[in-house]
């Protein structure tokens, strides 16, 4: 049910690709009404008018001119189209539309076939192949080949699941991705190259699917595609398009846990911190953490983002993820009205170090961030913003009637040079006016800074002393303009950036706002400025006990501005500077010691430097130990090189003795069989030999009681042999077929000759591939009663190969895998598979001496089966609890 289920989910994927124009050709006859059909498909009219004039050509010549219009003019043009138009009631071409629907099936089930092929032959080198797991499921992850569930199981310290089982897991859920479709064998193909372990297999497996796939079938079909609905699925849908580079640059996922306390959980947390000895290990705990937080909420996308900025091997893919998640939220500042209430959420500081800041109506506005944008602002700032809007607007208008005298392209360079944060927002083709909003959000009410730069720049003369003008003012307003005037004042010219642009900075300064102006604030901020890379703007100034500057610095240059307040911190602290504070860690504030922790750093420093004296000379200690050890290791070599050729003697002579014996026992089953067969053919032979004689007998009575008739040619026709031309390795007799050693051509062939009255299999000494091709294919046929594997060591991976046809089978009711053909491993793997199989009833398993007690629990959950034969191996049926149909030589 499931495998049809992902059978009809590919094929409608394939209908809704763009078809090929030789096959529309092929395939669409519908005469004169092409002209019909070409207007349902929307065809512009006036091309149709064109074709329909042209003279010399049939209907015929005119679809496919009317279809080459179609497919160039049309980027949505699919196949499923086309099928809809053909069954509309005003064309009623439903005979040509189930022709082509079935043509495109069999096209569909053909490609879809041969790369199930491909991957299932190359399934057991992957089983030996893989070892790194979570970096491969990741990968997949990534080109959606495997669901988020799937890299759950991968990604989960789980001590209990092995190796095993977890390839099991993953190879399973590659198959099933292959079969849904076939494309994504591809993207395994490309996820496995670039893996160094399994680079060989994909590479071969890119081969011949580039073999065996037309490459025009390739290039057009559409892989199904995943609905994105909802702002936590959009952020999901991003952090999924960028989380194999993210697999692969995460390298200090302790750290990144640290500034992203926010939104992940203690536990989490402390798990990242316990793998610490394996960075893959951490890194796939953080990262599922930070799917499920973008799950519950997309914001915390942008909390994401602005960690990995500050790391600079992960700084680039953050900016990646900012881009998609611009161009699904359209986050830019620039859009939002002054009248909009904004509400930055931060972590609230310590509850120590701010109920020694601020009082309680303060840590409100400190803590949260809730910035307004007030109706009734203070008479001086409206006028300073009255001023700051009627300046901007001449300038604007100067630049207006120049713009077919500036290069827009040079205007861009100058801009991102000066304020590198805003190449984003300037990436796409602007007009004058939008650069120059761009431009505004770098000005503030008391600096134009950024636009006088453009028009000094530009030979803007008519701006220069409009801004001049408007600077004197603001440098008066400054001065003039106590503190107490400016609390809670929004000082930018526009809204408050995003937490994905910016980073929220917080001076405290031990102040009384009525002693301070506007102007201090200025000062203070410029000693941290000297290369004027920072960018620092004030947003707002509020009050406790102190005064509160909030300001907005962007991401990348957070860790400079840092090192500019670190470096001159006795300075600032001269100022007033009591505390410093980025995002919600706090920097600096004046309850560190910083002699205390020098003191404390430089006896660490020499309890290092005594740990390495000691360890250099424990390392002299094993270094001699060493050699006289490798000089051991020496004699003992030189005593085992003589000792060689005797052991390789041996060695030659066990392998010897061993393969006779396996022959003997060999040729003693096939002799077995040989003579059950000759039993048969005999008894075979003797009821047809009875029949001839009855009919004899019945010809003399004839002849005799028609003595003076002419005598009547009479001929019996020769039986014809009931069993089907045999080659060396294959036998067929008249209910099965008995395969020795079979090549790949044997069962291809003995493939397509089977018929329903063949219910027996039986398979002797065949190799793995033999298995893994043959065994899928002949249990999916209803026919197949008994089957039985002899000397064949089956693997887990062969078993594998056909465990989920095993599972659906409705016809076996016998399965014998005797003679050394499995083991524990693959008693666990088939039981697996059996458990769901309700017709099966008889299981021998006999003189296989692998099958231990280890399996005697898998064995237990089949307590269905009327018969399991366990003779001649090394597990005791009492282990088997709760089965009673066992069978055991003792």
């Amino acid at each position: 049910m499931a495998q049809h289920v992902h059978k009809e989910r590919s094929f409608d994927a394939f209908l809704s690709s763009v078809p090929l124009l030789p096959e529309l050709v092929e395939h669409i006859d519908v005469g004169t009404k092409w002209l019909l059909l070409g207007t349902l498909l929307h065809v512009d009219d006036k091309r149709l008018d064109g074709i329909e004039q042209l003279q010399g050509h049939d209907d015929t010549s005119k679809t496919l001119k009317m279809f080459q219009h179609w497919l160039t003019t049309t980027p949505t043009a699919s196949r499923r189209q086309v099928l809809e138009v053909l069954r509309k009631s005003v064309v009623k071409q439903h005979l040509v539309a189930d022709k082509y629907e079935k043509y495109l099936r069999e096209l569909h089930d053909t490609i879809s076939t041969e790369a199930f092929s491909i991957f299932q032959r190359n399934i057991q080198s992957l089983n030996k192949a893989l070892v790194s797991l979570v970096q491969v499921s990741q990968l997949l992850y990534c080109k959606r080949c495997i669901s988020e569930a799937t890299l759950d199981e991968m990604e989960r310290i789980n001590q209990s699941r092995s190796l095993d089982d977890k390839k099991t897991t993953l190879l399973t859920a590659m198959k099933e991705t292959v079969s849904s479709d076939y494309r994504k064998l591809k993207d395994i193909a490309t996820v496995l190259s670039d893996v160094e372990e399994t680079r060989d297999i994909g590479k071969k497996i890119m081969s011949k699917y580039e073999e065996k796939i037309s490459q025009d079938d390739d290039n057009t079909v559409g892989q199904p595609q995943e609905v994105v609905d909802g702002n936590e699925n959009c952020a999901s849908d991003i952090l999924r398009n960028n989380y194999s580079a993210l697999s692969q640059s995460i390298t200090q996922p302790v750290c990144v846990a640290e500034w992203l306390q926010e939104v992940i959980s203690d536990q989490t947390l402390s798990c990242v911190t316990s793998s610490r000895g394996s960075v893959s290990d951490s890194r796939a705990v953080l990262l599922k953490a930070v799917r499920d937080a973008v799950h519950s909420n997309y914001k915390h996308l942008e909390l994401f983002v602005t960690v990995l900025r500050k790391f600079s091997e992960t700084a680039h893919i953050g900016d990646t993820i900012f881009e998609e998640y611009r161009k699904y939220f359209n986050c830019c500042d620039n859009d939002v009205k002054e009248s909009d209430i904004y509400l930055a959420q931060q972590k609230s500081m310590s509850a120590t170090s701010e109920s020694s800041l601020v009082d309680d109506n303060e840590k409100d506005k400190h803590g949260n961030h809730k910035i307004l944008f007030p109706r009734d602002m203070k008479k001086k700032f409206k006028e300073m913003r009255s001023k700051f809007g009627y300046t901007f607007f001449r300038v604007r208008h100067i630049f207006y009637s120049k713009k077919s005298a500036l290069n827009i392209d040079e205007m861009k360079e100058l801009i991102i040079d000066l304020f590198p944060d805003l190449k984003s927002q300037l990436s796409y083709e602007v007009a004058i006016s939008e650069l120059l909003n761009v431009v505004k959000g770098k000005c503030s009410i008391v600096d134009l800074c950024p636009l006088e730069n453009l028009a000094f720049q530009f030979n803007i003369e008519e701006a220069e002393p409009i801004i001049e003008s408007f600077k004197e003012e603001a440098k008066d307003f400054c001065k003039l303009v106590s503190v107490s005037l400016c609390l809670d004042e929004k000082l930018q010219a526009v809204a408050t950036p995003s937490r994905l642009l910016c980073e929220t900075v917080v001076f405290v300064f031990n102040w009384n706002p009525d002693e301070h102006t506007l102007q201090d604030i200025n000062d203070v901020l410029d000693e941290l400025e000297p290369l004027h890379k920072c960018h620092i703007q004030i947003d707002k100034v509020g009050t406790g006990r102190s005064v509160v500057v909030t300001c907005y610095c962007p991401a990348e240059y957070t860790d400079l501005l840092k090192s500019a307040v670190l470096e001159k911190i006795n300075m600032l602290q001269g100022k007033g500077l009591k505390e410093f504070a980025i995002g919600n860690s706090t920097v600096w504030d004046t309850t560190q010691d910083l002699l205390a922790q020098n003191d404390e750093l430089k006896a660490n420093l020499k309890g290092k430097n005594d740990t390495i004296t000691a360890f250099e000379i424990e390392l002299a200690t094993i270094k001699e130990q060493s050699e006289n050890r490798f000089k051991k290791i020496e004699a003992l070599k030189m005593d085992l090189i003589q000792n060689e050729e005797v052991i390789n003697k041996l060695k030659n002579e066990i392998s010897i003795l061993r393969k006779e014996i396996m022959d003997r026992d060999k040729s003693k089953i096939i002799l077995d069989l040989l003579l059950e067969e000759a039993k048969k053919e005999v008894e075979s032979a003797k009821k047809l030999s009875e029949k001839r004689l009855q009919k004899i007998e019945e010809l003399k009575l004839k002849l005799e009681s028609n003595n003076d008739s002419p005598v009547l040619e009479s001929s019996e026709a020769s039986d014809t042999d009931t069993s089907i031309q045999e080659d060396e390795n294959v036998e067929w007799s008249e209910d099965g077929v008995r395969l020795f050693n079979p090549s790949l051509d044997s069962c291809e062939e003995v493939i397509s000759k089977l018929e329903d009255k063949h219910e027996i299999m039986v398979l002797i000494d065949s190799p793995s591939e033999i298995i893994q091709f043959l065994i899928p294919t002949i249990l999916e046929r209803k026919a197949i009663k008994q089957l039985t594997i002899i000397y064949s060591s089956l693997t887990p991976e062969d078993i594998l190969s056909f465990s989920s046809q095993l599972s659906t089978n409705k016809s076996l009711t016998s399965l014998q895998i005797i003679h050394s053909s499995i083991s524990d491993d693959g008693v666990i793997v088939l039981a697996q598979a059996l458990q769901y199989n309700e017709t099966l009833q008889y299981l021998y398993f006999n003189d296989n001496p692998d099958i231990t007690s280890a399996s005697a629990q898998s064995l237990a959950k089949l307590y269905k089966l009327s018969c399991l034969n366990l003779d001649n191996t090394n597990i005791d049926p009492k282990e088997v609890n709760g089965f009673d149909g066992i069978t055991q030589d003792q």
